[in-house]
């Protein structure tokens, strides 16, 4: 599958398709985004809240293989 966002300056525009596509039918879509800054930033905001720090964790192998 090949996924290429581009802003086109033009009426026309080209990109590559990859060598393992030749000689087969292709479909090719082109449709507006709906991809804005405003969407990462929420996402940020989402994630900033979530952050964790391993920086004083240490991972015990004996204890993350201990049954009982």
């Amino acid at each position: 599958m090949l996924r290429q966002v581009m802003i086109p300056s033009k009426e026309s525009s080209t990109f590559s398709i990859p060598a393992e596509y030749y000689g087969k039918e292709v479909e090719i879509l082109v449709f507006p985004s709906n991809k804005t800054n405003k969407n990462i930033d929420d996402i940020h905001k989402i994630f900033d809240k979530h952050l964790f720090s391993f920086a004083n964790y240490k991972f015990d192998r004996d204890e993350a293989n201990d049954y009982e």
